[in-house]
């Protein structure tokens, strides 16, 4: 099911189902250490969330978060992303949900049920359902039971949305106003006040730093450390036991090989690219055509494309590698690009292509064309794959059987036997371990048990764990000679902005009286104008940072050019005022509509999903059906 979830992500069912059902992913397991308390959070309409519901929703969405960081997830993008209470959020909405369904009297028969199974295409072969892949899913996976009830809750959150989203519509109207909103331009005037420059002159006293410190003990807080003395029980130490069997070859290959043997069809192309600016006039499109078709002859007439693409191709990145845009499948080009090149034979070339790129000349070098690699060829692939698993079993029951040993009082190291006993140096949450790397379980184990006691199996994608911590530190406020530096830092960076945020309120306030651009030069600050930008921009060009100048700039007036309050860039004030304003050219719009309309569709759609689940939060807390304990989100 979640591989099901992954392939489809970009569906408009999937993508709602998404921020609702990711409290369900928990159960592909967060495995708990210890003995955690189950006590409960909240309760919705009689169904009690328990806080370890919550801790194993907030690991998960961590989890994730650190997946698409790639390693870059700190802690303090943690805490500011506020996973916990997101966490809660999804438990209670989900809760919701499925009481809101109950009322309605939606269910899912047995035979609902089995047809959505059939129609899983995890399940599917050669276009029909296989049950025997169905089996192996649930033996390598799965328990049948929470599968089936993940797959209910499913159908019935699909239910609830078809219902709340039907009838929902965009006009013609919406779609133009849309185009003349995202495509309206202004260009502002900034005045910049730097705080950093302002630092430089701030000294402070002992006294001060001690004070901040103690305001701010937070913010610096020597996190708890602990060591651990672990033994490792690595699955390379098992694999030359392991000799699969052929009926176990084929499982594995069965259940993976739609996610890992079934290659894309993919071309590897040239192109010389002949660029035209969105929105440019026909006259300019016919020159850049011309200018294409000139080329087109050149290649036809036996012109070497990759040196004519180096020259005169407008696509800087690829001309540079004679037009080269290497190997890509369905999806990844324009359709313009993507349907041209699909057609054409190895060798040969396109007619001039037009995309809203500008128009193109394509040769195609290569084309594979995918499919399911058959086992016989990926055969050496998956006895890997299935022996390390095998192997990864049998360093689980090492590991079990000389836990099992401690638990009957036997010391750590004498149950482990001669296998190497490790020793880390400290560490804290949410730090690498020395020698095992960055395992969430491990650091948690570590930090949750007594100096003595010993760990659960914790468990990587190739060894299992057995450790018992020791020479615990917990956390504390440092002293101020062991941070002098940082609060000083702190201290001034703090000043300063707020020195920059009171210049920056003078300049306001004489520019109300005589404009921005005299004000500044009476008070010597320069003024700057950006580049045109759009309600599209990710940020205001030259202005990193300034969210909320963005948003309001497109309310400012010729007639009220200055913004009514100072903003913040990067620690920074701004002053600013508008500049010019564009209204959106709507030449674009014909070409830009049918695709505008199925977006403002889905964003409609998804505004009144949201607006669905925030009534279902307020009537349940009107009727006393929806409690929050207070501290949900201050333990864990």
């Amino acid at each position: 099911m979640l591989r099901f979830l992954r392939k489809y992500s970009s569906s408009t069912g999937i993508k709602i189902l998404y921020g609702v059902l990711a409290a369900l992913f928990v159960i592909w397991g967060v495995g708990a250490v210890g003995g955690e308390r189950i006590d409960a959070v909240a309760h919705v309409h009689g169904e009690t969330i328990t806080r370890r519901d919550l801790d194993r929703t907030t690991a998960n969405l961590q989890r994730r978060y650190e997946e698409m960081f790639r390693g870059q997830f700190s802690a303090e993008m943690a805490r500011s992303l506020n996973l916990r209470g997101r966490a809660l959020d999804q438990l209670i909405e989900q809760a919701l949900i499925q009481h809101e369904a109950g009322r309605l009297g939606i269910t899912v028969s047995e035979g609902e049920l089995v047809d959505a199974i059939t129609r899983l295409p995890e399940l599917q072969d050669n276009g029909q359902f296989n049950r025997d892949r169905l089996e192996t899913y649930l033996r390598y996976q799965r328990d049948r039971g929470e599968f089936e009830d993940e797959l209910r809750r499913s159908i019935v959150f699909q239910r609830i949305q078809s219902l709340v989203e039907d009838g929902v519509q965009v006009t013609d109207a919406e779609v133009e106003d849309r185009y003349r909103m995202d495509h309206e331009q202004v260009t502002l005037a900034v005045a910049r006040i730097g705080a950093a420059e302002l630092a430089k002159s701030i000294t402070a006293s002992d006294d001060d730093l001690q004070r901040y410190l103690s305001e701010h003990e937070d913010r610096y807080r020597v996190p708890a450390q602990v060591r651990a003395r672990y033994a490792a029980y690595r699955a390379q130490e098992f694999t030359d036991r392991v000799q699969p069997t052929d009926d176990e070859i084929a499982a594995w290959y069965d259940l993976h090989k739609a996610e890992l043997f079934n290659e894309q069809e993919q071309v590897r192309a040239r192109h010389i690219l002949v660029k035209v600016d969105a929105g440019a006039d026909d006259d300019t499109k016919a020159k850049a055509r011309k200018k294409a078709e000139d080329l087109l002859a050149k290649v036809k007439a036996g012109g070497d494309f990759a040196a004519l693409a180096k020259k005169n191709s407008d696509d800087t990145a690829s001309a540079a590698n004679g037009g080269d845009v290497g190997l890509f499948g369905r999806g990844r080009m324009t359709p313009e690009f993507q349907k041209a090149a699909f057609a054409l034979d190895v060798g040969a070339v396109s007619d001039v292509v037009e995309t809203p790129f500008g128009f193109h000349i394509i040769k195609v070098e290569e084309h594979r064309p995918g499919g399911l690699k058959p086992l016989d060829q990926v055969r050496d692939q998956v006895v890997d794959n299935v022996k390390h698993e095998r192997a990864l079993d049998l360093a689980r029951n090492a590991a079990e059987e000389d836990r099992r040993k401690i638990a009957r009082g036997t010391s750590f190291a004498e149950a482990v036997g001669a296998r190497e006993v490790t020793e880390t140096s400290p560490f804290s949450a949410g730090a690498d371990v020395p020698g095992v790397g960055r395992v969430k379980e491990f650091v948690d184990a570590a930090l949750a048990l007594r100096e003595g006691e010993v760990s659960d199996l914790v468990e990587t994608h190739d060894a299992v764990y057995l450790l018992t911590p020791f020479a615990r530190v917990e956390a504390h406020a440092p002293a101020l000679a062991d941070v002098r530096e940082r609060v000083l830092a702190d201290v001034q960076r703090e000043r300063g902005e707020a020195a920059a945020k009171e210049r920056g309120e003078k300049l306001l306030a004489r520019a109300k009286e005589i404009g921005l651009d005299k004000a500044a030069a009476e008070l010597g600050v320069p003024v700057e104008e950006t580049d045109p930008f759009d309600r599209r921009t990710g940020s205001i060009p030259k202005l990193p940072g300034a969210t909320d100048l963005k948003a309001d700039a497109f309310a400012l007036t010729t007639a009220a050019p200055l913004a009514s309050k100072v903003y913040a860039a990067g620690g920074d004030t701004i002053v600013a005022a508008l500049r010019t304003r564009t209204p959106a050219d709507m030449a674009g719009f014909p070409a830009a509509k049918d695709a505008l309309r199925e977006s403002t569709l889905q964003q409609k759609r998804g505004s009144v999903m949201t607006a669905y689940i925030d009534y279902l939060k307020e009537r349940a807390t009107r009727e006393g059906a929806l409690e929050v304990r207070p501290d949900a989100l201050g333990r864990g």
